[in-house]
C-alpha cells in the first residue's frame, strides 16, 4: 500500500530544494537527489522526431480506433435515420442498432444484415453518433478480423482535436490555455497519421493516451458534462490548421501534466537517442505551482517495493538503496542503480523504475526508513515538450496561445496548414 502526502513538511523536500538552488547532486546511503539545472545540452537532431506535413485544401480525416468497444463482443448505437453499410451494401435504420461479433468471424446486426466491414453514417448534420451512451462526431467504421474487431471512429482533423481538448485539459480551463493544447494536439496527430501511413492498419491512432485522449463529445444523456465546452470549441475554432514545425518540418509535439518546473528531452523521457531543439527542455518557472503534482511525496511500505521488484524480475529483491547514474540536464534521473541487502547491485533505466513503482515522473528522491520508502519528487508525466499546467499558470497570467506555445518548444514556428 501507499499513500501520497503534500511534499512541503519533510526534510528530503527542504534538501531537494536547496540542490535546486546550488545546482548540486546529493548521494547518500539510501537517499538520491535529481537537482535541476537550467543549462540544456547540444545534442543530434533525431530525424525520428520529425517528418513532412502534406499541403491541406481542408482538416484532413483522421480514423481513430476506439480501444474500449474495440475489446468487446457487442456495441449499441444511435444515430437517428442512418445509413448502415454492409461490404458496400447500404440499409436504412433507426435507433438503437446492436452490432454483435459472431463466431462465424462476422458482424452481425439483427434484421440488417452481417459483413466483415460495416460503416455507420449518420443523417444528421453535422454528422454525431451515440455509442454506448458518449457522442462522437464524424462516422463509424467497424472491421471483422481474425483477432475480433476494430471499431473506427472517422471524423475530420478539427472535431478530433475538439474531442482531444476537453480530455487533455480541463474544458473550463483559460481559453488560451486550450488553444495551446488545440495547436499540440493537432500537431501531434498529424505526426502520428504520417508515422503510420505504411502501417497497414485500418486506424491511424487510436483514444488511449498510447498517442493522446480522444473522447469525443462526452455523455449522450449529459450535455452540461459534454468535454466539448464553449471554451473547448473557440480554443479549437481560433487555431483552426495551426501546427508546430521546426525548419519547415512538423515534429513530435509531446505534452504532459506537469514539469515541476523544468522540462526534458525525448532521450530522458522516453530513452530516445538525440533530439531537437524544441523538445530538448525549457525552464519554465513556477508556473505549474497549481498543479497537484508540483511537488509530491509517496510512501510504499517495504514489502510493497520488495514485491514490485519480484515481480520485475531484476535480480534484487531486497531494496535498500537507490543511486542515479545518470541524470538528464533537467534533473530527470535517466539510469539508476539499485542495491539489495545481500550485496547485488542491478542498473535499470528510470523510465522503467518509474513505472514499477507508480511514481508521478523521474524527478524524485528515494529514502529508505524503517517500515517504508520515501519517494519525494516534482512533475507528473513524462517531462517532455508541453507542461498543460504550465500553460495553465501563464493564460491565467495573460499569455497568448503562441507565446505558450514559444516558450515551450524553443525554436519552434507556428505555421497554417489549411
Amino acid at each position: 500500500m501507499y499513500r501520497i502526502l503534500s511534499a512541503d513538511t519533510n526534510k528530503e523536500t527542504l534538501m531537494l530544494k536547496a540542490c535546486t538552488r546550488h545546482g548540486l547532486l546529493l548521494g547518500t546511503v539510501g537517499l538520491v537527489v535529481f537537482c535541476i539545472s537550467c543549462a540544456q545540452k547540444q545534442v543530434t537532431p533525431n530525424p525520428a522526431l520529425l517528418t513532412q506535413f502534406p499541403a491541406y485544401g481542408a482538416a484532413p480525416i483522421v480514423r481513430v480506433k476506439l480501444s474500449d468497444p474495440s475489446a468487446r463482443s457487442s456495441i449499441r448505437l444511435e444515430a437517428g435515420a442512418a445509413g448502415v453499410f454492409f461490404d458496400g451494401v447500404k440499409h436504412t435504420a433507426s435507433d438503437p442498432i446492436t452490432l454483435t461479433r459472431g463466431d462465424d468471424g462476422l458482424i452481425h446486426a439483427s434484421g440488417l444484415g452481417q459483413g466483415a466491414f460495416v460503416e455507420l453514417s449518420p443523417g444528421n448534420s453535422p454528422q454525431s453518433f451515440s455509442l454506448d451512451g458518449r457522442t462522437y462526431r464524424g462516422r463509424l467504421r467497424v472491421y471483422a478480423g481474425s483477432q475480433g474487431w476494430e471499431v473506427i471512429n472517422v471524423v475530420d482533423l478539427e472535431q478530433y482535436v475538439a474531442g482531444v481538448i476537453g480530455w487533455e485539459m480541463l474544458r473550463n480551463w483559460p481559453v488560451e490555455a486550450l488553444a495551446a493544447q488545440a495547436v499540440a494536439s493537432r500537431t501531434y496527430a498529424l505526426f502520428c497519421v504520417q508515422e503510420r501511413r505504411q502501417s497497414g492498419d485500418d486506424w491511424d491512432i487510436d483514444d488511449s493516451t498510447r498517442f493522446q485522449v480522444y473522447g469525443g463529445v462526452g455523455p449522450t444523456a449529459s450535455p452540461n458534462l459534454w468535454r466539448e465546452s464553449a471554451n473547448v470549441l473557440q480554443a479549437r475554432q481560433m487555431t483552426t490548421g495551426q501546427v508546430l514545425t521546426y525548419h519547415g518540418q512538423g515534429f513530435k509535439a509531446f505534452f504532459h501534466s506537469t514539469s515541476g518546473g523544468i522540462t526534458t528531452s525525448p532521450e530522458a523521457a522516453f530513452d530516445m537517442p538525440g533530439g531537437l531543439e524544441p523538445l530538448n527542455g525549457s525552464d519554465l518557472g513556477t508556473y505549474c505551482k497549481d498543479s497537484p503534482k508540483y511537488q509530491w511525496t509517496l510512501r510504499m511500505g517495504k514489502g510493497e517495493v520488495n514485491a514490485r521488484l519480484i515481480e520485475w524480475k531484476i535480480g534484487v529483491t531486497d531494496l535498500i538503496r537507490v543511486e542515479a547514474t545518470r541524470t538528464a540536464p533537467s534533473g530527470h534521473a535517466m539510469t539508476l542503480r539499485l542495491f539489495g541487502r545481500d550485496g547485488k547491485s542491478v542498473d535499470v533505466r528510470a523510465i522503467d523504475f518509474r513505472s514499477r513503482m507508480a511514481l508521478p515522473s523521474t524527478s524524485f528522491a528515494a529514502q529508505r526508513e524503517p517500515a517504508e520508502w520515501l519517494f519525494t519528487g516534482k512533475g507528473y508525466g513524462h517531462g517532455c515538450g508541453m507542461c498543460q499546467w504550465s500553460a495553465f499558470g501563464m493564460a491565467k497570467s495573460g499569455w497568448r496561445h503562441e507565446r505558450i506555445l514559444k516558450a515551450m518548444f524553443p525554436g519552434a514556428a507556428i505555421e497554417s496548414l489549411y
